[in-house]
């Protein structure tokens, strides 16, 4: 606000300063606590900025233009969903609903657990059933402003054979999200949790009750345990979220836990409830 102070001039000073107060009012009350200088509002050239942004354009501007970024702000209240929330927060992210009913399978490199209409936002039970539904903030860049959500359940069952080879379980989960999860109005892409990802959560494979990564369910990992095309073994997480190694548990139906990448500089407006019910989701906003 020192900008404008020191370039208006009589009137505008104090109109000035009164218009400053007025924008982070509106802004701290109707934006759910968003930092006002990330907040975003629509121009009436069509383009977005902030509002910090905005301020200093009109430095030099008409007081027309101000009046009209005064009453603007409170229609449009956004923000870039990278710099407001944090790892295990819920975003309100619709993978859609199951349009047929398929049963757990057993048969090797088969995926079911699920019903038709049934949300895909929600979670089955496989080897064990889980109270954990919608996605889940696995990774922030605030570099390039993107944004990586898991489902924080699993959606559906995958049955990996005792002969069958892990290369083959690890490309089935990956197209599998590719093709189900990714709503391509805000994700560009998505594959299955891998072990990389799942040991970056606690930094180990110990037990936790971090539930990002205990889920109360077991869950294959898409990577092969010793990385051989020739082997059968899939690294796996229990109930408990210990990462495990399944020469022993291969030859059963576990969940999987897709992995989405939004793309960059998707916005937000704030939190409410999503598909399944959190009502802490962070809401999104496409960037037109």
């Amino acid at each position: 606000m020192s900008k404008i102070v020191s370039k208006l001039k009589g009137k505008q000073i104090f109109l000035g300063i009164f218009i400053g107060v007025v924008l982070m009012g509106s802004i701290s009350y109707a934006v759910d606590n968003l930092s006002s200088e990330s907040v975003i509002y629509t121009k009436q050239d069509g383009k977005l900025t902030t509002v910090k942004q905005a301020l200093d354009e009109l430095i030099n501007s008409s007081l027309i233009e101000i009046d009209s970024l005064k009453e603007h702000v409170k229609d449009y209240k956004y923000a870039y969903l990278a710099d407001m929330v944090k790892v295990g927060d819920y975003v309100n992210y619709d993978a859609g609903t199951w349009d047929k009913t398929k049963e757990i399978s057993t048969t090797p490199g088969e995926f079911g657990g699920y019903t038709q209409g049934q949300s895909k936002n929600s979670s089955v039970a496989c080897s064990y059933p889980t109270d954990l539904k919608g996605w889940r903030v696995l990774k922030v860049e605030p570099s390039t402003r993107t944004v990586t959500l898991v489902h924080a359940g699993q959606p559906e069952c995958y049955y990996h054979g005792a002969n069958q080879l892990n290369t083959d379980t690890v490309e089935k989960l990956n197209q599998k999200a590719q093709s189900t999860y990714v709503n391509s109005k805000y994700a560009s892409s998505a594959h299955a949790m891998s072990y990389d990802e799942a040991y970056a959560i606690t930094n180990n494979k110990e037990a936790t009750e971090n539930t990002l990564r205990a889920i109360g369910s077991n869950y294959w990992l898409a990577t092969a345990y010793n990385g051989s095309s020739s082997s059968y073994v899939l690294w796996g997480v229990h109930p408990n979220g210990i990462i495990f190694n399944g020469s022993d548990t291969h030859g059963n139906s576990y969940g999987f836990r897709p992995v989405i990448e939004l793309k960059s500089n998707i916005l937000t407006t704030g939190k409410g409830s999503d598909q399944v019910g959190n009502k802490e989701a962070w809401q999104l906003v496409e960037m037109k």
